[in-house]
């Protein structure tokens, strides 16, 4: 995709360059208002320069190990409000170091993961015994072989990540039985941060982009779309998926958080 005035979720021609920020554009489409990011990962992006899992990058990735850890048990509680794991076959998409899949085999799921990322890959081998497949879900690796064959796909924190969100449902859903479970959790756009950075834009014209750096990264694998609720919903809908749960955060409260976490079913 070099046309970036093609929107990536809708499709129309109708995408602008709307928001400079320091080394990349964000586009927004006049037509379903997405926002996306003027960059793409090409295939192997990281490949170049590395030398595999240095001191240095396992260093790095144990650093930032933590940072999703508290998460992991809240996804699993979820999980199982609507499945019952022992048995079950998942696919764990954007899996990092595989931490996800140690706990549902902790449950006596049978998970698989995906993940990109060559360092992560290694990482997980090394230090949690994980072995993760490197094909995207859209690979003729997983279209040939597992069509209707998982019970649950798990995107946590993923699909603000890749290239082609919408193909990357579709696929996804291909793979699911019928009755099973899709899980995701996104960045959330609707959030006061980011409202503020866009009111922030226009009236400093360009000169402040407040949060926006934070919302979007032109590293590889970085965040590349933001979505609103109704944006994902929709988008999960059109896939032929039924939404079973919205929520914004994994607490207790009245407080939104800053999340979409969507539960959605492939119906029968």
């Amino acid at each position: 995709m070099d046309n970036f005035n093609r929107c990536k979720l809708c499709g129309e021609i109708a995408a602008q360059p709307t928001y400079d920020l320091a080394d990349a554009t964000i586009y927004v489409c006049r037509k379903c208002d997405f926002h996306f990011l003027n960059r793409l990962d090409a295939i192997d992006s990281e490949v170049k320069n590395q030398t595999g899992l240095t001191t240095k990058a396992r260093q790095y990735i144990d650093s930032r190990i933590g940072e999703s850890a508290s998460l992991l048990p809240k996804r699993l509680k979820m999980m199982r409000k609507f499945i019952r794991l022992p048995g079950i076959q998942c696919l764990d998409i954007g899996a990092g170091v595989g931490q996800f899949l140690n706990l549902l085999e902790q449950k006596k799921a049978h998970g698989v993961g995906i993940e990109p990322s060559n360092l992560r890959r290694e990482y997980a081998r090394e230090k949690l015994a994980v072995d993760l497949r490197k094909e995207l879900v859209d690979d003729h690796y997983w279209q040939e072989n597992f069509v209707d064959f998982f019970d649950a796909i798990c995107l946590w924190d993923v699909i603000e990540h890749v290239n082609f969100p919408v193909e990357t449902c579709a696929a996804a859903v291909k793979l699911l039985k019928p009755g099973g479970y899709l899980f995701l959790d996104t960045p959330d756009r609707e959030t006061l941060p980011y409202r503020m950075s866009q009111r922030a834009y226009r009236l400093s014209r360009g000169k402040f982009t407040f949060f926006f750096p934070s919302f979007y990264s032109t590293a590889p694998y970085g965040h590349k779309q933001i979505f609103t609720t109704d944006q994902l919903t929709g988008l999960l809908q059109k896939t032929g998926l039924k939404i079973q749960r919205v929520r914004h955060t994994y607490r207790l409260g009245i407080f939104r958080g800053d999340k979409i976490i969507l539960v959605a079913q492939k119906p029968r």
